[in-house]
C-alpha cells in the first residue's frame, strides 16, 4: 500500500491584475509540507505548470528550490514533477540529475515511454508532461485543421496506450498511475487557462486513460473528476488564478493505492490565503452593496449603468478604500449603448486568440471558405506558443 498526494498548476510567479502572489504561494508550500508529514504521504505527484511563465521571476524560482530542499529533508517522500504548457522544459530539466539523488524525478518534456515509466517501488508512474504538437506529429503543407486535429488526438491516444504498456511491463501486479497535462473532454474550464493546443485540438476523452489505476491530471484549474470516473482527476490549482475561480474550493487529492488499485481517495481542502470576490452591482445602490463586501478581499466589480460614467472607476475604488482592494471595475451597459462589436458577442477579454481572428475575418467580409487563412493563423499561433514555452 502506498499513500500518494496529487497536485498541479502551482503557477509560481503568477500575478493577478499586476498584484504579486508570492506570499500566497509561500503559504501554500508551507501547508503542503505540513500535509505531506501529517498524512504520511510517500509519493508526491505534481502534474505540470510549476511556474507561470517560461522565464519565471527569481523569487519564484527560489521558492521552488526551497520547497525541494524541505521535501528532501523529510527523507520520506518520493516526488515526480512534470512540465506543463506554461513551463520551460529546459528550465525544469536543468537540475534533474542532481534532484534524482534526492528521490525527486523531473520530466520537463516528452520522453520515450520506457524512460517515462518510473519505478518508485510500490507503484509505477507514467510521467507524461504536456505533449507539444511537435512531440506528436510532423506538419505537412496544405493540410486542413480537421486533419491536424484528428492526427493530434490520435497521437495522444497512441502515446498513452504505449505508456500504459510500458508501465504494465515494468510493474507486473503493482499499480500504475498516469500523469498528464492536457484538456479532457467534458471537464469544466475557467478563464485562467491557456488552450493547451490551438483551438482545443488536443482535447481527448477520459477513455484514453483506461487501464491506469489512477490518472493525475493538470492544466484545468477547477478540481474535478472527469467522465464520471473517480480515478481520472484534475487536482486543480492551489490558488484562484482568475476571478472566475472565486467560488472554487481549492484542494489536493490524497489517495491510497494497493495491488488491486485505488483503496481510498479524498480531496483535501486547502486554506484560503486570499479571498477573491466577483460581484455585479446596481449603480443606484452601489455604495451600500460595496459596504456589504468582506474586508480584506480582492474584488472584481461590474456595475450596471444606463450610460457611461467617466469617474466610476475612481469612485468605486474610493468607496472600497481601507476595507478591501478593487482590482477591476467593469461596466454593463444596455445593448443599444454598447459598441457594435460588443452587441453580437462576448467582451474582447473573454475571447481566445483564434476567436478574435475569426471575428476579424467576419467583420472584414472574408468567408475563408477553404480555411486557408485560419489554418495559417493557427500555425503561426502554435509556433508562438511553442517558442515562449520552449
Amino acid at each position: 500500500m502506498v499513500r500518494i498526494l496529487h497536485t498541479a498548476d502551482w503557477h509560481l510567479g503568477a500575478r493577478l491584475v499586476e498584484r504579486d502572489r508570492l506570499t500566497e504561494h509561500a503559504s501554500f508550500l508551507d501547508n503542503l509540507i505540513e500535509l505531506l508529514q501529517r498524512e504520511k504521504v510517500e509519493v508526491l505527484l505534481v502534474s505540470g505548470d510549476v511556474f507561470d511563465a517560461a522565464n519565471p521571476p527569481q523569487d519564484a524560482v527560489a521558492l521552488y528550490y526551497d520547497f525541494i530542499r524541505r521535501l528532501a529533508d523529510l527523507k520520506t517522500v518520493r516526488a515526480v514533477i512534470t512540465g506543463g504548457n506554461h513551463d520551460s522544459a529546459s528550465h525544469l530539466n536543468a537540475p534533474r540529475e542532481l534532484l534524482r539523488r534526492f528521490q525527486v524525478h523531473v520530466v520537463g518534456q516528452a520522453l520515450a515511454v520506457e524512460s517515462a515509466a518510473l519505478d518508485l517501488g510500490e507503484v509505477v508512474i507514467g510521467a507524461v508532461p504536456f505533449l507539444r504538437e511537435r512531440d506528436l506529429r510532423q506538419s505537412v503543407a496544405g493540410e486542413s485543421m480537421g486533419d491536424v486535429q484528428s492526427q493530434v488526438r490520435a497521437a495522444i491516444r497512441t502515446h498513452y496506450a504505449a505508456q500504459l504498456q510500458a508501465c504494465r511491463s515494468l510493474a507486473g501486479q503493482r499499480p500504475v498511475i498516469a500523469m498528464g497535462h492536457l484538456t479532457v473532454l467534458g471537464a469544466t474550464t475557467s478563464e485562467s487557462e491557456r488552450d493547451v493546443h490551438v483551438g482545443n485540438l488536443g482535447a481527448v476523452g477520459a477513455d484514453v486513460f483506461a487501464g491506469f489505476d489512477y490518472t493525475a491530471l493538470g492544466h484545468l484549474h477547477r478540481p474535478q473528476k472527469v467522465g464520471g470516473l473517480e480515478s481520472v482527476r484534475y487536482s486543480g490549482s492551489p490558488l484562484a488564478l482568475s476571478f472566475s475561480e472565486a467560488e472554487d474550493v481549492k484542494s489536493v487529492v490524497l489517495l491510497e493505492v494497493g495491488i488491486n488499485g485505488v483503496k481510498s481517495l479524498e480531496t483535501q481542502p486547502l486554506p484560503v490565503t486570499r479571498s477573491l470576490v466577483r460581484a455585479t452591482m446596481n449603480r443606484s445602490s452601489l455604495e451600500a452593496e460595496l459596504a456589504g463586501l468582506p474586508a480584506g478581499v480582492w474584488a472584481e466589480i461590474t456595475v450596471k449603468l444606463d450610460a457611461p460614467e467617466a469617474v466610476l472607476d475612481r469612485q468605486v475604488r474610493e468607496w472600497a478604500a481601507g476595507r478591501f482592494e478593487v482590482l477591476k471595475v467593469l461596466t454593463e451597459l444596455p445593448m443599444c449603448d454598447q459598441p457594435a462589436w460588443q452587441q453580437t458577442g462576448p467582451a474582447l477579454n473573454e475571447l481566445k486568440p483564434r476567436e478574435v481572428f475569426r471575428e476579424k475575418l467576419r467583420q472584414s467580409g472574408l468567408t475563408d471558405e477553404d480555411d486557408r487563412l485560419t489554418s495559417a493563423f493557427d500555425e503561426l499561433l502554435a509556433l508562438h506558443e511553442a517558442r515562449i514555452t520552449a
